[in-house]
């Protein structure tokens, strides 16, 4: 069916087909997903599902690039509500975001089909926002 509508998307309850209500995806309506375009794992697909998701290739890390060239703890993209930030803390070679390097300790926003440098991968940003449905079914 749809989704209820609320001022808090985290308040936000899907209805299924059998009429049960169940918890929105993280995000709801928003929608951020990473996917790996050149690197090992070349077009595998990571949706962002929490507020602060680490990437590197440590065993702390959400999103593990086993790459020499990352760090254990290489950046970390946060989400909150429709804006998308990646911050690198400091890694050893950097991260860079459509060829520009991050300034360490120093939040940029994200955008849709915004390419990251991680190591030897490069991932691209894909985001967006689903309709949310009335109880009537109007959007």
């Amino acid at each position: 069916m749809g989704m209820t509508s609320s001022n808090n998307a985290a308040e936000a309850v899907i209805r299924t087909a059998n009429r049960t209500r169940r918890q929105a995806p993280f995000g709801a309506p928003y929608v951020f997903v990473l996917l790996v375009v050149d690197g090992d794992d070349a077009s595998v697909v990571h949706r962002i599902v929490l507020p602060e998701t680490v990437l590197g290739r440590g065993e702390e890390s959400h999103f593990v690039i086993p790459d020499e060239q990352v760090s254990k703890v290489h950046c970390k993209i946060r989400v909150e509500g429709s804006v998308c930030t990646i911050v690198d803390p400091g890694s050893r070679n950097g991260t860079s975001v459509n060829g520009r390097r991050l300034a360490p300790n120093v939040a940029q926003r994200l955008r849709n089909l915004d390419e990251i440098e991680v190591g030897s991968h490069r991932l691209l940003l894909l985001s967006g926002r689903f309709r949310v449905q009335q109880k009537n079914g109007v959007v």
